[in-house]
């Protein structure tokens, strides 16, 4: 798909902040022309690229924020744009120097992104193509004779770095084995650099932060031994605590620090599975260690989970995620109680976090919402039975 982008224009003396624009070539042949609504200095071709790719992950829902433009087609659009972009902006570069680390950042991130938005049975080209432009971005950092005003940036890059190779050794992940992939810890040892100091964790900001100890910590989802997720789940939450230190009303990080909870509660639940394999669950009695465990981590979810659904609710910023996490932590609350009337109270309050998620969707017009599976046939067998 080919991209020509229109700057804007003003006074010829004036050098005044545009909105970045980009024309996309539909499979049609008709030019559209996408207004992002980021302001750049006109002439600024890397930061009108940054704008777009910002945007698109906005569109994306990317930063778990309310946002009534919500489209995942446009956010898709918007990142081949800034591919596109960027091609061209290296192609007609000039100059002795190659341009500086915020480009080589843009441009990776985004072929990162398209991988995953694109949804290819192969991510690897992506990954293959991300990491390049992201270790291009490095090599331009470590030339610089004055690198001051680029370390912000260059951590950034090594976040973004981090985040392609856990991708990658994702696909390397046995489910009969222990063993973490030697990508895997270098991503991990990349990332203790980065966040080694407070005033780098503040200058890189929250919302980049808190998507790697997300992804950090789905990574160690993937493992079965307990203590290779515990490796990756210990390093997101020791981050994420410090994100909330910092930043006390960021919603995304007591969110995610319920998700580490949830990881932690399961991982036990699964070792008590383990070692009652071959029982009755019927001549079961009480919870054993593990399932207490278990419970406990639950309860420490649900806690994060409620702290963010308040801070999102006193900025009215609730989206469905919100209620489905705590829906899906009340269930697993229920499980683990023995007491009837509490668990059936549970369960009545897990339904209206189900309904809730559903009305907010509809509120923010979010039409390709989709009540997780799990969530979704729980509530029809409790409104058939219900009837």
């Amino acid at each position: 798909m080919g991209a020509e982008k229109k700057r804007p224009r003003g006074l010829a003396a004036q050098k005044a902040a545009k909105k970045a624009k980009v024309e996309e070539e539909p499979s049609s042949g008709n030019a559209q022309t996408v207004v992002i609504d980021k302001i750049v200095e006109e002439g600024d071709e890397i930061g009108e690229a940054a704008a777009l790719f910002e945007s698109a992950l906005e569109k994306a829902g990317k930063y778990d924020t309310v946002c009534m433009e919500w489209d995942p087609d446009a956010a898709l659009q918007l990142v081949r744009g800034t591919i596109n972009e960027s091609d061209r902006i290296l192609r007609n570069w000039q100059g002795e120097e190659r341009p500086p680390p915020a480009f080589y950042l843009t441009y990776g991130s985004a072929l990162y992104e398209l991988g995953r938005m694109t949804e290819d049975d192969d991510f690897t080209p992506y990954l293959d193509a991300a990491e390049e432009r992201l270790q291009d971005g490095l090599d331009r950092f470590e030339a610089l004779s004055d690198k001051s005003g680029h370390a912000e940036t260059a951590n950034k890059l090594r976040v973004a770095l981090a985040k392609v190779w856990l991708s990658k050794a994702a696909s390397d992940v046995s489910d009969a084995s222990a063993d973490v992939p030697e990508l895997a810890i270098k991503a991990l040892d990349t990332l203790d650099q980065v966040v080694a100091t407070e005033d780098v964790v503040k200058s890189i900001g929250g919302n980049v932060l808190v998507e790697i100890a997300s992804i950090v910590q789905g990574h160690g989802d993937l493992y079965a031994n307990h203590q290779s997720q515990s490796k990756f789940r210990d390093w997101a939450e020791k981050l994420l605590l410090q994100i909330v230190k910092l930043e006390p009303e960021n919603t995304r990080a007591f969110s995610e620090l319920g998700a580490c909870k949830l990881s932690l509660a399961n991982s036990y639940l699964e070792l008590a599975d383990a070692n009652h394999e071959d029982e009755d669950e019927n001549e079961k009695e009480g919870l054993d260690e593990e399932e207490k465990k278990a419970y406990k981590s639950f309860l420490e979810a649900k806690e994060y989970f409620t702290k963010a659904f308040e801070l999102a609710k006193q900025s009215d910023q609730v989206i469905p995620q919100l209620h489905t996490e705590l829906a899906e932590v009340c269930l697993n609350e229920a499980n683990l109680v023995e007491d009837e009337s509490a668990q059936l109270g549970l369960y009545r309050e897990a339904v209206d976090h189900i309904q809730q998620a559903k009305k907010v969707a509809e509120g923010l017009n979010l039409e390709n919402y989709d009540i997780p599976e799990g969530l979704q046939n729980f509530l029809e067998e409790w409104e058939q039975n219900d009837e």
